[in-house]
């Protein structure tokens, strides 16, 4: 049988991930969490398709919107270094609290979720479970995201702890993105200058492929948005834990 199925082993590739102990979270909890990622994703989903207009007449609000990296290369050389980091670190530390809680409420459950999101064509996101049992403060630090925050939560990672490195690496990576951008300040200012002649064009074709891109991903059963706020669904289809709230407080047997 699959160590999935089980819950008797050591959870998915040996990562240390174990059911919950306490009471599934119900519909409310999970709603709070989700609520928010959704919000975070469309955000993100209209800074890519705006990116054009955005680099050059609101690149600070680009940021904002969507913090990818190559956005915070291009944005790095208009803007000064506090303001740039603020932003850029709230703005990416700002979903990883709630894949954290995914994680830390909802066990192998919450894990088995994070491996379909991402996929696992090569077998590295198993890979990467196993070195987290090992390495897992390690990885918080190194690679800030979805992947660590989750599996932080599920192997019950102390929240301080977890905060501390998420910061860190946060703070890091975003540090080390703008002096990488001073470095190549003339590439850089050559692709800013191409978006500033041709902003609105871009801007037209970027929202086109961005819309054809997500119709795309829906149609595949990969959006994201359909990912996150199914979560309960998937739960329910795999005979995980929920519960009502309302239901939850009110056993006539108690």
């Amino acid at each position: 049988m699959d160590e999935h199925e089980t819950g008797t082993t050591d959870g998915p590739a040996g990562a240390g991930v174990r059911p919950p102990e306490r009471p599934p979270p119900g519909r409310r909890t999970l709603a709070f969490i989700v609520v928010p990622i959704v919000a975070l994703i469309v955000a993100g989903n209209v800074g890519n398709a705006i990116h054009p207009t955005l680099i050059n007449d609101h690149p600070l609000l680009l940021v904002a919107l969507e913090p990818r990296n190559r956005f915070l290369l291009l944005v790095a050389g208009k803007v000064d270094f506090v303001p740039f980091l603020l932003v850029a670190v709230v703005r990416r530390m700002a979903s990883d609290p709630l894949f954290y809680l995914l994680g830390y409420l909802y066990g192998d459950a919450g894990v088995r979720w994070m491996e379909r999101r991402m996929g696992d064509e090569v077998g590295l996101v198993k890979a990467m479970e196993r070195w987290f049992r090992k390495a897992g403060p390690v990885l918080v630090f190194l690679f800030p995201g979805l992947f660590a925050c989750v599996l932080a939560g599920a192997t019950r990672m102390r929240p301080a702890v977890f905060m501390v490195l998420n910061l860190a690496g946060t703070v890091t990576v975003v540090t080390l993105l703008y002096r990488f951008a001073e470095v190549f300040d003339g590439p850089l200012g050559a692709v800013n200058r191409f978006y500033g002649n041709n902003g609105l064009v871009l801007t037209i074709v970027s929202v086109t492929l961005t819309v054809l891109w997500l119709l795309n991903q829906r149609r595949q059963g990969k959006s994201d948005i359909k990912s996150v706020a199914g979560f309960e669904e998937e739960l329910r289809a795999e005979g995980g834990p929920t519960r009502d709230d309302d239901a939850a407080g009110s056993d006539p047997g108690r």
